[in-house]
């Protein structure tokens, strides 16, 4: 069945006759409804390739009905809900346009699947990526260009040429000696006129080179690697640009996380504030220990100020990478768990940057291969045809045809400065892929120890958030039984929000860490 739901999925992608698109596009639907693919990742394709192949508002009708009776669950993951939302998504994109599809987004964005659609936005909408699509599509017409360099150069030439007199031959006379008779008087021939006066000429030209040293050859190939360093380059690109989104999520997550304990803490201050109202009463406790919870509060009020400032901050970084409006994302609430993923593998030749750095050097070999054509001899054919004939000489062909040969005997060193110059290019492409094999490794060392660092802080940061926990049950029971003081309890109060806030930010690190691994 798979490689049927590829070429159906081709087909869905290519322009179609409307005739047979109606035809694939009524197959996707009834398909969907009557589950013949139920139970199989092909059964949610069938919509996606519905939705490619939308024209009609009715068309799209058909489509958003179907959705709308898929429901959530409820579940932690609703695999058939996600997938509706995705090809909602994207069938308002299509029909309704962008600011449609955004508006979408904004009130379905706190669906894990559309940190993917935050992602992709970012990668459709960075620059440096688009440089570089710029980049290899330049590289693919310098390799249109070498290669046409075997194609013929037509030419149509003029000229209009007035001489000073025209070239003629002149014939002596000729006297003819008949014996008997008298001698005749001499026979005077005009002369023979070979080129006129006055010379019109139009003719095309062509011209073709047949052998240029093999400077095409390995130009040609350099490029070709030159463009798959490009293409490399932009797989490392692309990292980079999910990482910063990523760890951008992560900071929105931090912070957000970072809001509820603040918001635990201020409920527990305002229960405590109750009692210590009631207390102070009762003249169990002073004015003073009443304005320390106070103070407390109004400490827990600037933290949650400096939370919303990082997070319209955060959100302006979110704007700056999609290119999308911040009210995209007002409504996000990441969450951040510890991530677990496989550190043992320490292959750094597979990193892009390494590939591109190899593809590198091999286009700077073929480049210094490239420098012998200047010690080889150029063959190139040719062909002439006069388009006006009346003004030829009687020595000008016609028409003529042949092959040339241009050979650059002493061309003055140029050739050997060219390769001198082309081996120190090749020696400093190996010295950058050398010294990128040596950090990369070194960097991975780091980045390892940091993730092992992160690892032991989230466990030191769990314990002392456990032991901070009890501490502040203890506090609170002892306040409340005359046992402990105020400032006891807000002490422990403030070690276990400040053991909450630090086991987010232990987690933050160890994504962080594992994100650049």
């Amino acid at each position: 069945i798979d490689p049927a739901i590829e070429v159906l999925d081709s087909i869905t992608n290519s322009p179609l006759p409307e005739e047979l698109r109606l035809e694939v596009f009524q197959y996707c639907i009834t398909a969907f409804s009557k589950g013949i693919f139920n139970g199989w990742d092909w059964h949610f394709t069938m919509l996606h390739m519905a939705g490619k192949l939308v024209k009609e508002a009715d068309e799209a009708k058909q489509i958003h009905t179907i959705l709308d009776t898929i429901k959530p669950t409820g579940k932690s993951w609703d695999w058939d809900f996600r997938n509706a939302q995705q090809i909602r998504a994207e069938l308002i994109r299509k029909t309704e346009g962008e600011a449609k599809a955004t508006q979408y987004l904004e009130q379905n964005i706190t669906n894990t699947d559309f940190r993917k659609e935050v992602i992709e936005m970012t990668l459709a909408h960075s620059y440096a990526i688009q440089n570089n699509n710029i980049e290899s599509e330049k590289v693919t017409r310098d390799k249109q260009k070498a290669y046409q360099t075997f194609l013929p150069h037509v030419s149509v030439n003029s000229s209009y040429t007035h001489l000073n007199d025209a070239i003629s031959m002149s014939v002596p006379p000729i006297t003819l000696v008949i014996p008997g008779l008298p001698t005749l008087p001499p026979i005077i021939l005009d002369p023979i006129v070979l080129q006129k006066q006055d010379i019109l000429k139009t003719d095309v030209t062509a011209q073709m080179v047949l052998f240029t040293g093999l400077k095409v050859t390995y130009g040609t190939k350099a490029l070709e690697h030159q463009q798959r360093a490009i293409g490399e380059m932009k797989q490392q690109l692309v990292s980079v640009a999910i990482n910063e989104t990523l760890q951008t999520y992560d900071r929105l997550a931090v912070i957000d996380q970072s809001d509820k304990v603040l918001d635990e803490s201020a409920r527990r201050l305002e229960k405590e504030a109750q009692f210590a109202k009631k207390a102070l009463n009762q003249g169990l406790i002073t004015p003073y220990d009443e304005s320390k919870i106070e103070i407390a509060r109004q400490e827990l009020e600037a933290k949650r100020i400096e939370l919303q400032t990082a997070r319209n901050m955060t959100i302006s970084k979110l704007t700056q990478l999609t290119g999308k409006p911040g009210s995209l994302f007002q409504s996000l609430a990441p969450t951040i768990e510890k991530w677990v993923t496989d550190t043992l593998n320490t292959d750094f030749t597979e990193n892009p940057q390494i590939r591109a750095l190899n593809e590198v050097l091999s286009a700077t070999s073929y480049k210094r291969k490239s420098t012998i054509s200047g010690y080889l001899p150029t063959v190139y054919a040719f062909g002439k045809k006069e388009l006006i004939t009346e003004d030829l000489s009687a020595l000008d062909p016609e028409w003529a045809v042949g092959i040339g040969l241009k050979w650059s005997v002493f061309d003055g060193l140029q050739t050997y400065r060219d390769q001198q110059k082309a081996r120190l290019d090749e020696t400093m492409a190996r010295n950058n892929l050398d010294a990128a094999e040596e950090l990369l490794q070194l960097n991975m060392e780091k980045t390892r120890q940091d993730i092992e660092l992160a690892d032991q802080l989230i466990n030191l940061a769990n314990r002392k958030r456990i032991t901070a926990a009890k501490g502040l049950q203890i506090a609170q029971k002892q306040y409340e039984t005359g046992l402990g003081s105020i400032t006891e309890r807000l002490s422990a109060e403030t070690d276990y929000q400040t053991a909450e806030l630090e086991l987010i930010q232990a987690i933050y690190r160890q994504r962080t860490a594992m994100a650049a691994f």
